[in-house]
């Protein structure tokens, strides 16, 4: 199926897979694991250093019949924009270890699990 785009072109959709899950949502946040300021004796804040940057990923989807990844597996994954920095720069290619895995079931819906990942870029 083709798509017509009217008016600004915008980035739509998933562009990542997990295997055995089908990806419904997910978020990607990144941030510094060191962020470290100084004061003076006044208690102005002269020195702001941020350092070792980090990016935790969430996947949200609905369980195949065959297994999902496991806890500290390794997951790559396709993100719409430069939100990552696994590596230091900015990147839409994430790749990171699973910390947590939780499962969901309902008594009228598909059984969905949602994947943490986690990165750092000397790591």
């Amino acid at each position: 199926m083709s798509s017509v785009t009217v008016g600004t072109a915008l980035i739509y959709g998933i562009a990542g897979d997990v295997s055995a899950l089908v990806v419904q949502s997910y978020s990607c946040d990144s941030a510094f694991n060191l962020d470290v300021t100084a004061q003076d004796k006044e208690g102005i804040t002269i020195t702001h250093r941020l350092d070792d940057r980090m990016s935790d990923l969430t996947v949200d989807g609905i369980v195949e019949t065959s297994g999902i990844p496991q806890l500290g597996d390794e997951l790559s994954f396709t993100l719409g924009s430069a939100s990552s920095y696994p590596a230091g720069t900015a990147t839409a290619s994430y790749i990171g270890t699973i910390i947590k895995v939780a499962e969901k079931g309902s008594s009228k819906g598909f059984v969905t699990v949602s994947i943490t990942v986690k990165a750092y870029e000397g790591a």
